[in-house]
């Protein structure tokens, strides 16, 4: 039996996000990623510059991975494991009860507009609509 994703694909995957959130014009540089996560710049910049194969291509453990993962967190984990399908969240501290009501009431406003009969898919869920309640659940996953 095969599994659903090849460590290269988890690699790629990871890669892609680092690029997304390290480098020249982006949020964090190698350096403070360095020190965030306690992976060296070189190991971070030789992963991510150079694809598998290449002779100055450095492959990251998985601890390295996870280190730099918790560093950058939940936004950076959501991209690294898009292609599961799922996303990342931070665990919090404690239930802020008006917090959770509003993402509550937020969901049930856009449930009811949805199956409006001049929305854009009538009584029926659009493409649009689904991204929308899909988006306003995981804010309600993630606080509660």
């Amino acid at each position: 039996m095969l599994p659903l994703f090849s460590r290269e694909q988890g690699e790629n995957a990871f890669a892609k996000a680092m690029n997304l959130f390290i480098g020249r014009g982006r949020r964090y540089s190698s350096l403070d990623v360095e020190k965030g996560s306690g992976i060296s710049r070189r190991r971070i910049d030789c992963f991510r510059s150079y694809p598998p194969g290449h002779p100055d291509h450095r492959p990251l453990d998985m601890g390295a991975m996870m280190s730099i993962a918790a560093f950058l967190g939940p936004d950076f984990t959501s991209e690294w494991i898009k292609p599961t399908g799922q996303v990342a969240f931070a665990i919090p501290d404690g239930i802020d009860f008006d917090e959770y009501e509003t993402l509550a009431r937020e969901w049930l406003r856009t449930k009811g507009e949805a199956h409006h009969h001049e929305s854009p898919a009538g009584r029926d869920l659009s493409d649009c609509e689904k991204a929308a309640l899909s988006g306003a659940m995981a804010k309600l996953k993630a606080v509660g």
